[in-house]
């Protein structure tokens, strides 16, 4: 049988479709920690390079791709240019980390993640995207389960918690709730399209992953995902209101989407302070306690060691493996710890103000173009969502990290709007 070019370019496209699912699936990390941790167990020596390596490779392709993409003025000029110097001036903080070698590590490797995120924003289209994530989820989650079902060591926690192939019930919980809200998305796309014919097969397939990671989630005991899912449920449904309200007339010029934007962006602020204010309460609703088991004593150490050096920082993901750090006051209370628990902590660890300050712009900027401007588009509202559920997951966790997939899928929807490469035959729909 002969190829012709079309059918060339369609085994191209779907290999490609293959490699972004399996380079998430890696990104989760379950995989990679699963791989390598007999080898540990075995051998005297770590195998924290392998693991790296391991990360390193598997993001290649990506990396070999996005270079030869065009970007556009419009592209740089914006929450892309502001996230790639967030990530420099990172990778610069190496020159004056109290942990060089650690810092240089991770500073290339969020920088390297961060690429792949471009490829997957240049690359593929929001229904694209949510289609790959949605498969990419699934096997570290049907592993999971499998591995708890045999019991597998390390499979639950010392409490009974689920965890899988993954670290802890922390890392098995976001890979759950990722699969939940993307899968979500493709649920109430295909459920408006009354015209398929696989309609219903469609829906019952989705439905079957929402129920699994919704179960996969509760087990987990996990509370930051679910946090994570109020915020994304609440700016999904701001949006939605907006966009079938009489209202969505607001959304037809840069004027009034600013107004809109502005509006927006207060509520927001509101609704933080509300919860900052009645924390006990919310808190209490989810079974925690003011101290959030324990990270409150973690989050004070680091900012009494981002107030002692608040400019340039500590270098990148360095203090808490440095002697330096460790020995100022009430080290005691931290003993063991070696990250924050809290990732715009450690970006003020790690980069000082600049650092934060870079973040917060390329979010601001990053959100406004996200407005969901195209009222005909029933999950034009999933991207902005996203932004917000990933940011509410940072408070508890450090998830602004290389080799992880959350970030990858951050940088990946904040950066969408940037010019996405056409194929001539696309046929990876819902």
């Amino acid at each position: 049988m002969q190829l012709t070019p079309v059918s060339i370019r369609s085994i191209l496209r779907w290999t490609e479709y293959a490699y972004a699912a399996t380079l998430l699936f890696f990104l989760t990390q379950g995989p990679v920690l699963s791989m390598w941790f007999a080898s540990e167990q075995q051998n005297v020596r770590p195998a924290l390079a392998p693991q790296i390596a391991t990360y390193f490779v598997v993001q290649i392709p990506a990396l070999v791709l996005v270079s030869r993409q065009k970007f556009t003025l419009r592209d740089v000029r914006g929450p892309l240019g502001l996230l790639a110097v967030f990530c420099i001036w990172l990778t610069a903080t190496t020159l004056w980390a109290t942990n060089g070698q650690h810092s240089a590590v991770e500073s290339v490797s969020l920088m390297t993640t961060f690429m792949c995120g471009v490829y997957f924003a240049k690359r593929f289209t929001l229904i694209e995207k949510l289609t790959v994530v949605v498969v990419a989820m699934q096997p570290g989650l049907i592993l999971s389960r499998y591995a708890i079902a045999h019991n597998w060591n390390y499979s639950r926690s010392t409490e009974g918690f689920w965890t899988g192939i993954y670290f802890n019930r922390n890392s098995l919980a976001p890979v759950a709730m990722v699969s939940i809200i993307s899968a979500l998305a493709l649920l109430y796309a295909v459920y408006l399209r009354k015209d398929d014919k696989f309609r219903i097969y469609k829906l019952c397939l989705l439905a079957d992953v929402v129920v699994f990671g919704l179960v996969v989630a509760i087990r987990t005991r996990s509370n930051t995902p679910f946090g994570g899912l109020i915020a994304f449920a609440a700016v999904f449904a701001f949006w939605e209101v907006l966009r079938k309200s009489p209202l969505r007339n607001q959304l037809n010029s840069v004027k009034q989407i600013r107004k809109v934007y502005s509006g927006f962006t207060a509520l927001v602020a509101i609704c933080s302070l509300l919860a900052i204010q009645f924390q006990s309460k919310v808190l209490q609703a989810f079974g925690e306690t003011v101290d959030f088991n324990g990270r409150s004593e973690i989050w004070k150490y680091s900012w009494n060691g981002f107030l002692d050096r608040p400019l340039l920082g500590w270098g990148w993901m360095s203090a808490w493996r440095s002697w330096a750090f460790m020995k100022m006051d009430l080290w005691w209370t931290v003993e063991g710890v070696t990250w924050s628990h809290n990732a715009y902590l450690d970006v003020l660890l790690g980069g000082g103000v600049l650092a934060v300050g870079l973040l917060v712009a390329a979010v601001i900027w990053g959100v406004y173009r996200l407005v969901p401007t195209d009222t005909g588009n029933p999950i034009n509202s999933w991207s902005i969502a996203f932004v917000f559920f990933y940011l509410a997951m940072c408070t508890q966790e450090s998830f602004i990290i290389g080799n992880h997939f959350l970030w990858m899928l951050f940088v990946a929807v904040l950066t969408s709007t940037t010019t996405i490469v056409t194929e001539p035959d696309q046929s990876l729909t819902v």
